[in-house]
């Protein structure tokens, strides 16, 4: 290998030179112009970073680039994106008319006290078991109903159900519903 040999100065200031001139017949003015053009609006990117404190925010998105919830913020972006392109107005204008009707019904419910009143009904625990064994009752009826044979129908059959002491029962407490319902005591 040989050595590099030392370049005498005059020798680099030739070079120099006829880099420059080289540089300067290569370069047309147009492209002189769209050098400068994006020099300057380097400059100004930079001068609008610098004074709105962008450099700041960096240590945060750095912590989140980190943790990973700037990629979940990003994932989040997307799902928002989606979801607004899949809604059209139609869909927009019927979700607006439910909204609205809840509000009237709220507004309604709120006016006249009947949403206080029927808050304090139902904290109430008494009705609260009453509800509860209903809605068990209800389920257990269901599903046993769905078991049984069809009825045989006719009057034998009605005399049979009127027969039994559950139905009877049955019969008696709803005729006494009714009642109350009505706003009559027996």
């Amino acid at each position: 290998m040989s050595e590099a040999q030392p370049v005498e100065p005059a020798s680099q200031a030739e070079e120099l030179g006829h880099l420059a001139a080289s540089a300067r017949d290569a370069l047309s003015d147009d492209m002189v112009g769209r050098l400068a053009g994006t020099l300057g609006e380097a400059l100004d990117l930079v001068d609008r970073i610098n004074r709105s404190r962008l450099t700041d925010a960096l240590d945060v998105l750095t912590q989140l680039a980190a943790s990973g919830d700037l990629e979940r913020l990003a994932h989040l972006a997307h799902l928002l994106g989606a979801a607004e392109d899949a809604l059209n107005d139609e869909m927009v204008a019927r979700m607006a008319g439910v909204l609205g009707d809840a509000l009237s019904l709220l507004e309604q419910l709120t006016r006249n006290d009947a949403l206080g009143r029927i808050l304090t009904f139902l904290l109430r625990p008494e009705v609260q078991t009453v509800l509860v064994r209903f809605g068990e009752a209800l389920l257990a009826a269901t599903n046993e109903y769905q078991q049984m044979p069809p009825p045989k129908g006719g009057i034998g059959g009605w005399w049979h159900l009127l027969g039994e002491r559950n139905n009877q029962q049955a019969i008696q407490f709803f005729g006494l519903f009714g009642k109350h319902l009505q706003g009559r005591t027996p």
